[in-house]
């Protein structure tokens, strides 16, 4: 038997993540499944989204569920599946927040341990959170699964680590919340999907473990850059994890540090972001992702001294971090220190040719420069590194431009595929307006601007140091943008 610490979310077996599966995998019909749920405790876990909750399972839960109920109770419901379900009640409804709960159901057996004490107090403590990988993309269907007797023995282990004591418990928690940092720090869909489990299943099973909380936070936020989640969707999640981290340990450095980057981007509450930043470095001055992302604060405004200086502490306390070493790259570019910051983005490429940032950052210095070759093929990488069909869709659309007409046959690819995008609520604004600066059409990027504001785009922050866009800094337009913006000079650390 495995020591508790040590269980693996993969010890679970395949997720199945939706009824019909669930039903697949026990072969039985779906109703009769959702009655088993209800009434004999089978380990379905519901994750809401903005429509109808999706629901998941493990199918190692299912078979040591299965191994462990009566075959007779089973049967005795299955024939009953004409029968209407029982009703399903929301924890906490009356709240605001409660759309983003999963369920819980009465009449829940204790075998549904396993299935997470999660219950209203863990859940509702993360009010706003939709916790699971299915809240932001469906996982491909699973079918099949280990035998009841192979798959038995590590699901006791998971069953007995919940039961057993507190301490126990939190050594689980904390070990858990470790492979989500490591999954975090790969910054790929994939890895920030499994962050989301392994963070989830921490709280499982020590709603109080803060860290988690934060984890959480900070895979929210990287899910809007390196996925396809909104950002509207992102971070109010994000926001109301990390608060819940502040409020369970106000001493946490990474706490504060979540909620900076979220108030920052999410809510554009700069001051917050800035004394939430402070706070964090104050707690851990050693921590690099606090100074990296302080940084990229500092870098927002165009504060180049600053935000360069933040990212050097950074970087000696972390040298080899792709993703701290691709956004110095981008702001040596946009500093005016053009060939440093062009180098520095290869030589992360090199070392990670699947890392998203590198090729974004370079597709978007290479459009700039109009080194349209060079632009395509970092572009076709970049959607490719997060399979982004919409990214994919616009590069297509470009390289058959430049193919029949050159720089202007370009041009008006992209104009014409982003603004369809545009219309279709898919593609930013600031995008748009930088392609229309590069075609001429300087009203039509101001106007633009002005409605990526209104829209509340995270990217028309870009204004305010973007190459670019300042090309547009003479411009009364531009000029009354930038005092709508209102970004603060950033609290300098004493």
């Amino acid at each position: 038997m495995k020591n508790r610490a040590n269980v693996d979310i993969s010890e679970l077996g395949k997720r199945l993540d939706s009824w019909k599966e669930i039903a697949a995998y026990l072969a039985r019909g779906e109703r009769t499944v959702k009655r088993w749920e209800a009434q004999r405790g089978l380990p379905a876990y519901r994750v809401p989204g903005k429509g109808k909750p999706s629901v998941y399972a493990y199918s190692r839960e299912l078979d040591h569920w299965l191994h462990s109920t009566s075959s007779q109770e089973l049967d005795a419901l299955a024939v009953e599946e004409e029968e209407a379900p029982s009703p399903v009640a929301l924890v906490n409804s009356s709240s605001p927040e409660s759309a983003l709960l999963p369920e819980v159901h009465a009449g829940m057996s204790t075998r549904r341990k396993l299935g997470l004490a999660i219950c209203a107090v863990a859940l509702a403590a993360a009010a706003g959170l939709g916790f699971g990988a299915s809240s932001f993309k469906s996982a491909p269907a699973r079918v099949g699964g280990a035998s009841p007797e192979n798959a038995a023995p590590n699901i006791r282990t998971i069953s007995a680590s919940l039961s057993s004591s507190p301490d126990a418990k939190k050594h689980l928690a904390a070990d858990l919340y470790l492979k989500g940092r490591y999954e975090w720090n790969q910054r790929t869909p994939e890895s920030l999907n499994r962050a989301l489990d392994y963070f989830t299943q921490s709280i499982v099973h020590d709603p109080g473990y803060a860290p988690s909380y934060a984890g959480l936070a900070d895979t929210y936020s990287l899910l809007r850059e390196f996925s396809t989640m909104p950002e509207d969707e992102a971070f109010p999640r994000a926001i109301a994890a990390a608060r819940k981290a502040v409020e369970l340990d106000e001493q946490l450095a990474e706490a504060h540090r979540a909620l900076a980057f979220a108030e920052m981007y999410g809510n554009w509450n700069f001051a917050k972001a800035d004394k939430e930043f402070h706070r964090a470095i104050e707690l851990n001055p050693q921590d690099p992702v606090a100074r990296k992302w302080y940084a990229n604060a500092f870098a927002v405004a165009g504060q180049f001294d600053e935000s360069l200086e933040q990212i050097n502490r950074a970087q000696e306390l972390d040298p080899t971090s792709n993703s701290l070493l691709a956004d110095k790259g981008l702001m040596l570019f946009n500093a005016g220190r053009r060939k440093e910051g062009i180098e520095l983005l290869e030589q992360v490429e090199r070392s990670a040719p699947q890392f998203r940032s590198p090729h974004f950052y370079l597709m978007l210095i290479h459009l700039y420069d109009r080194r349209y070759p060079a632009y395509i093929e970092e572009g076709q990488k970049a959607a490719e590194s997060v399979n982004d069909p919409v990214l994919k869709d616009v590069i297509s659309a470009a390289q058959v431009g430049y193919a029949q007409r050159g720089e202007q046959g370009l041009l008006m690819g992209l104009y014409n595929k982003q603004m369809e995008y545009y219309r279709a609520g898919k593609m930013p604004a600031t995008l748009l307006a930088k392609t229309c600066l590069m075609l001429g059409r300087k009203k039509e990027a101001l106007q633009l601007l002005e409605e990526a504001y209104a829209r509340h785009e995270l990217d028309v922050l870009m204004c305010l140091s973007n190459p670019d866009l300042l090309t547009l800094k003479d411009e009364a337009r531009y000029k009354a943008l930038v005092r709508k913006i209102d970004f603060p000079a950033p609290h300098r650390e004493q």
